[in-house]
């Protein structure tokens, strides 16, 4: 049986549905932040792998909107890009995220070693590090395709199961670290003066537009000059994921309208359109999933996934401790830091909200972390697996 694209997008619909459905009444979903989308995608994945293994049932999808809603999410994260956001955020903001692109750098080459050593092809370090752990679910079903192109089999389910595994020892990891780094030096929560920097800069970034349109159109002229601009370096010979183009005029876009109002194209806004799309990819994603492709691949994710959560542990209680200040606000950075390095920004707000709540006000964290983990980490991590794909095929 084959559905149309049409309905294939109201079964991706259903599926986010019944993932939410499943988020309200499990607490172990909703403690350790695992997406709507991939819940129930998985299940309806699994369910359909089943059926065809029995040769009961097979559906097929048509995806012809997945395109679209990919290039949408990662346009909104280049039109995250904001160097006044940056300067903003003032220096621990800009060593934390030097820190972060180090750890990711580290994320790299580990992954690599650990594949040489296996015998595994090199780009699944990658896969199941930086594009899976700092990328999420949706950056490892987005790059998927490229890494199945370049010689790695399966890599979408490889990518997504490892995604789905960092999200939940990132939550199982970051708070017991930051506790354990709270109790040991007997740290306060301290500097209450941060917290209306922190407001005023909330206020700002939540002032939402007044005309939807301007965004429809805004995303619609991003899109076009960015699929433009990304052919074009394609024609030059450089592996090139179709998202990259917008993701670069997104951040141009940004940067001028922060200095000169052109679009008038209000952050928060564009971040919610490209959430929504972001949502409905995943679903249309996974859902089409071949699982029986991870049968060979459990063993190297589960020693990929031990590697990389030591190097995240060894960096939050060493030098992500240490640069954001060896106080109470750095414990909890630290934990913030282990949230979005193995799963996703929503783990490492989740980590530092528990935390918080617990210990006291940590509002330079809230300040610090987002911006790293949700503005500008994303962006240069599509570059880097980027050059992977380019130097490593």
């Amino acid at each position: 049986m084959t559905f149309t694209s049409l309905q294939t997008l109201a079964i991706a619909a259903l599926v986010v549905y019944f993932g939410h459905f499943l988020k309200k009444r499990i607490h172990f979903i909703d403690k350790y932040n695992l997406p709507s989308p991939v819940i129930g995608g998985f299940i309806l994945a699994a369910v359909l792998a089943i059926l065809k293994s029995y040769d009961i049932f097979q559906i097929h999808f048509t995806k012809a909107y997945e395109e679209s809603l990919m290039i949408i999410f990662f346009a909104s994260v280049g039109y995250s890009a904001s160097l006044n956001l940056l300067k903003a955020g003032g220096k621990t903001v800009v060593f934390f995220l030097l820190l972060t692109v180090g750890g990711l750098l580290v994320q790299i080459l580990a992954g690599l070693g650990a594949a040489q050593v296996m015998g595994v092809h090199p780009l699944m370090g990658v896969l199941t590090g930086a594009v899976a752990l700092t990328g999420g679910p949706g950056t490892a079903l987005a790059f998927g395709p490229s890494f199945e192109a370049a010689g790695v089999e399966g890599a979408s389910a490889i990518g997504l199961t490892s995604a789905m595994g960092g999200i939940l020892l990132g939550g199982l990891i970051g708070t017991p670290l930051a506790t354990y780094l709270i109790h040991k030096r007997r740290l306060k929560e301290h500097n209450p003066s941060l917290q209306l920097q922190y407001d005023e800069n909330q206020l700002l970034k939540s002032r939402a537009g007044k005309d939807l349109l301007y965004h429809a159109l805004g995303i619609a002229l991003i899109m076009g000059v960015g699929t433009t601009l990304g052919g074009w370096i394609a024609g030059l010979g450089i592996t090139l994921p179709v998202y990259i183009g917008a993701m670069i005029v997104a951040a141009v876009i940004r940067n001028i309208e922060d200095t000169k109002v052109v679009f008038k194209l209000n952050p928060d806004w564009i971040e919610e359109i490209g959430s929504v799309a972001l949502t409905l990819f995943i679903a249309t994603a996974i859902m089409s999933l071949r699982l029986d492709e991870l049968k060979n691949a459990a063993l190297p994710i589960l020693i990929f996934l031990g590697l990389q959560s030591i190097l995240v542990i060894v960096t939050a209680l060493g030098p992500a401790f240490w640069v954001a200040g060896k106080d109470y606000e750095g414990a909890i950075i630290s934990a913030g830091y282990v949230g979005f390095m193995m799963g996703t920004t929503a783990n490492a707000m989740a980590n530092m909200s528990s935390l918080s709540q617990k210990y006291g006000p940590a509002p330079k964290a809230f300040l610090v972390v987002p911006l790293v983990g949700s503005c500008f980490i994303d962006f240069i991590n599509a570059a880097l697996i980027t050059l992977c794909l380019n130097f490593l095929i």
